[in-house]
């Protein structure tokens, strides 16, 4: 983990990215931490984005609360035939 000031993350941002694409970089006011910069991936966004959605996880809170059913009744709601098992050697 790499410390940076405020005064320093801001007057050499390009380097302060260059050191969160190795390790998560924490910035620090008065010598308390105030945020931190670290590197992501457009997969790594969509997951930062939903984690942060007020409605998604309400979509989930619904869902957790829903009766679950077996595979094989989903099957038979779509009108799709049971798997095929396996045949022995």
């Amino acid at each position: 983990m790499k410390t940076m000031t405020v005064f320093e993350a801001r007057n050499h941002f390009s380097r302060a990215l260059r050191l969160a694409a190795e390790d998560v970089v924490v910035v620090t006011r008065r010598g308390k931490p105030v945020a931190t910069i670290q590197s992501i991936t457009d997969e790594d966004l969509e997951d930062l984005l939903l984690e942060r959605s007020e409605a998604f996880w309400k979509m989930i809170e619904r869902a957790r609360k829903g009766k679950s059913i077996s595979i094989d009744e989903v099957r038979k709601r779509l009108r799709v035939p049971a798997a095929r098992k396996p045949r022995g050697k």
